[in-house]
């Protein structure tokens, strides 16, 4: 999808079927914890515990008119934000690039 060129990664989104299908007791046990910092992080924040969000595949057909949508509202489009983690895969593993000039 030639729209994507340049997006932001902003959010992981990870299909609930494929954690009860992929990971083990541990790993499920360990995802929950992390899930569980982050909600209590963003409630000292002030912020809500969990956001809502709709999720749409790329590959879907009707994909080309939700982002076509979104840039009606200036809701998208290339952002250059050194703060911004880049990813890759290499085997089975998501990597997080480091960036030159983020905030650590």
């Amino acid at each position: 999808m030639p729209e994507l060129t340049g997006m932001q990664v902003k959010f992981t989104v990870l299909k609930n079927e494929d954690i009860y299908k992929y990971l083990d007791e541990r790993e499920k046990s360990d995802l929950s914890r992390i899930l569980w910092k982050v909600q209590e992080l963003r409630l000292l924040d002030g912020k809500p515990l969990l956001n809502t969000y709709l999720v749409v595949n790329t590959d879907e057909l009707y994909a080309t008119d939700i982002v076509r949508i979104m840039q009606a509202n200036n809701q998208w489009g290339p952002v250059i934000d050194p703060n911004q983690a880049e990813m890759k895969f290499e085997g089975d593993a998501l990597i997080l690039t480091e960036m030159e000039g983020a905030i650590k």
